[in-house]
């Protein structure tokens, strides 16, 4: 969708107030910085980073990603650059020396320690209410192991202890306003591991191509919108289905397309880890407002199935990914279970198949 779709897009946002305005000036603050992409996913990235404190925007090069991060630090914390933290990810300039890996030790030592400083400032009193943003760009495998897989296997219990080449002597609690973000190049969908999925939110960004940026000075925080978005963040699975039970009042197809997906992967002696499913629950509540208002439609239903399209997408799915790419008749089997409905989870499913074509192993029920 072109820049000029997404700002008539944002019409409906902007009179509503708290979270609404911040979502409307997201999307025409990345519509000035160039970013061509449709209003849905700009707001997915918006309520990723609401559900979980990692997020990596997979997709090609010069497709917008960088900007879209530097368009939501613009939007929450008017772009100050000691809140939001642009780091070089994979140093693939150190090729260009004789020392390739000192120069590429020393990059990832800087990172690390940008990030434990971005960590003790979030946790400062003063800074409670603030938004901080370590993003590393352009990341390779060596940044998705060491510095969102490590770190999502750390955050099962709330803290973190070390990071590549730093350690701490004990660990310390992860601050809630502190989102790592990384931005990777052309990369599949099935290649991440489950530690990683355990608090990592990976998005396949849409966009083709970032075009020409606007005149962004004239982007500026909106007024309170750090404390608008982060009172409304939910990380409990306990408190989204609360917030889901009073907002659909007490209707069941929050979960019904995700059961029957489950079903599905039950017949085919495929078991959905539970985090899977309290992962979904909590995006979906994510997608409303602290005040009820539907962040992707204002229609409840509408809002519904568009967020739980996301959520299959890129929450449950990926989480069987491996027993998907494997097996043709399961990957069938899920397509026709969710096909006309949610397009997103059947775009996912159909590019397992692709990357099975190209050369991998399949199981003798996938001939």
């Amino acid at each position: 969708m072109t820049v000029m779709s997404a700002s008539l897009s944002e019409t409906r946002y902007v009179r509503s107030g708290g979270e609404r305005d911040v979502v409307a000036c997201l999307i025409r603050t990345a519509a000035e910085a160039g970013v061509r992409a449709d209003p849905i996913s700009i707001i997915n990235f918006y309520v990723a980073l609401k559900s979980t404190p990692l997020v990596i925007l997979t997709g090609l090069a010069q497709s917008g990603k960088i900007a879209l991060v530097q368009s939501v630090s613009r939007v929450l914390s008017g772009g100050d650059p000691l809140c939001c933290q642009m780091m070089i990810g994979h140093a693939r300039w150190a090729s260009q020396t004789r020392h390739v890996a000192l120069f590429a030790e020393a990059q990832t030592r800087l990172n690390a320690d940008k990030i434990f400083a971005l960590i003790d400032e979030a946790w400062q009193p003063e800074n409670t209410e603030r938004v901080f943003i370590a993003c590393l760009t352009r990341i390779g495998q060596a940044e998705l192991a060491g510095f969102f897989s490590e770190v999502a296997f750390q955050l099962r219990h709330g803290q973190i202890m070390r990071l590549p080449s730093a350690h701490l002597t004990e660990p310390i609690p992860y601050p809630p306003n502190l989102f790592l973000i990384g931005t990777l190049d052309d990369f599949q969908p099935v290649e991440f591991d489950a530690d990683l999925l355990l608090q990592t939110t990976v998005i396949r960004w849409p966009a083709l191509e970032i075009g020409p940026a606007a005149d962004t000075r004239r982007s500026a925080a909106v007024p309170h919108g750090e404390n608008a978005f982060l009172s409304a963040c939910i990380r409990s699975a306990a408190a989204a289905r609360l917030k889901l039970y009073r907002l659909l009042c007490g209707r069941t197809q929050a979960i019904g397309s995700l059961l029957q997906v489950e079903d599905v992967l039950k017949q085919h002696a495929v078991e959905l880890p539970a985090v899977a499913r309290h992962k979904a629950v909590v995006y979906l509540a994510n997608a409303w407002s602290k005040d009820g208002i539907g962040l992707f439609d204002p229609a409840p239903r509408s809002n519904l199935a568009i967020a739980t399209d996301l959520t299959m997408a890129q929450t449950v799915l990926p989480f069987v990914g491996e027993a998907i790419r494997h097996s043709t008749a399961l990957r069938s089997e899920l397509i026709a279970a969710l096909n006309g409905r949610f397009p997103r989870a059947v775009a996912y499913l159909k590019s397992l198949y692709e990357v099975s074509e190209r050369g991998r192993p399949v199981n003798s029920d996938a001939v």
